[in-house]
């Protein structure tokens, strides 16, 4: 209180605070006040689980390149760099580094592309499209950094394209793919059309708070509206890319349902040649972030 220090603790100030246990939910969740009545609603019971788990450090997860290595292989390759790693059941080229995960990207297998850095929960989504679209003319339309195109490529999906309304968050995708022995063209214009377009939409980030603690705090209710606008203009304009019969992938890793089964259940209601063959949610109780994926098929001729 004296020169230039601060005030003095005014009579308030000087009480010691409530036990955690007796604030709100929202408060012992960790949760944006105006954002817990939404997000308790859609999740019912496994809100506070939820909430709770996203406060906690993250995992770090390697996906094995099914291309060219085994997850036996990988594992064994890793250990030579003491790296300790052991088998995911949420994917089956997933592993859980449980030792020494800085040392990942100064690793032999990281080098010669034997594995990439991919959460759990993002692996799982890569093999539910693997398994309902099939090999093909494939697209990540929204492909940032390429995660989702590398595994796509390694998973056996054909032919895969990449594309980002910012080409800047693309520029490591050339160099990924040569390490990983994937030939993915990154197009800054496609035209299509493709067997599958990819949309892994920008969204809240709420199911990766916990990589990304601050976002919950940017985000605002007009952020989150522009964020839904967002997303429907993408499936719009990305299903213009997809060929008679093929399909269109929509995910977020959000868990809020207004980003998800609420977009993809307009998005078939604006566009009726188009229906939902399927869907899921990935919470994070399950390991990894948490996910959404929703695979529509054109059924009416284009």
């Amino acid at each position: 209180g004296e020169g230039y220090a601060p005030p003095r603790l005014s009579d308030d100030e000087s009480k010691p605070p409530p036990a955690l246990s007796d604030a709100p939910p929202d408060v012992q969740c960790d949760c944006p006040a105006w954002l817990w009545p939404r997000i308790s609603a859609d999740l019912g019971d496994e809100a506070e689980p939820v909430l709770r788990q996203l406060q906690n450090r993250a995992p770090v997860y390697l996906r094995v390149n099914s291309a060219i290595t085994t997850r036996e292989a990988a594992i064994e390759m890793l250990s030579g760099d003491e790296i300790e790693c052991r088998p995911h059941d949420m994917g089956k080229t997933c592993l859980e580094v449980v030792r020494n995960p800085r040392r990942i990207k100064s690793s032999r297998a990281y080098r010669e592309g034997l594995v990439e850095l991919q959460d759990a929960a993002s692996q799982a989504v890569v093999d539910c499209i693997l398994a309902v679209t099939g090999p093909g003319r494939v697209l990540d339309y929204c492909a940032g950094g390429g995660g989702k195109a590398l595994a796509l490529a390694a998973g056996g999906a054909g032919r895969v394209w990449a594309h980002d309304i910012s080409p800047e968050r693309m520029s490591d995708i050339p160099e990924r793919a040569k390490r990983a022995g994937a030939d993915i063209v990154v197009d800054l214009a496609p035209k299509g059309p493709f067997d599958t377009v990819v949309c892994d939409a920008p969204c809240s980030g709420s199911g990766a708070w916990r990589r990304q603690p601050e976002a919950k705090w940017r985000l605002t209710p007009e952020r989150l509206e522009h964020l839904l606008r967002t997303q429907d203009d993408i499936l719009d304009r990305a299903s213009q890319l997809v060929d008679q019969n093929g399909h269109l992938v929509y995910a977020t890793c959000s868990i809020i349902r207004d980003e998800n089964d609420a977009r993809t259940e307009g998005f078939v209601a604006r566009n009726p040649g188009w229906t939902t063959v399927f869907s899921r949610n990935f919470s994070p109780l399950l390991g990894g972030d948490g996910f959404h994926v929703t695979i529509f098929q054109r059924t009416a001729q284009i």
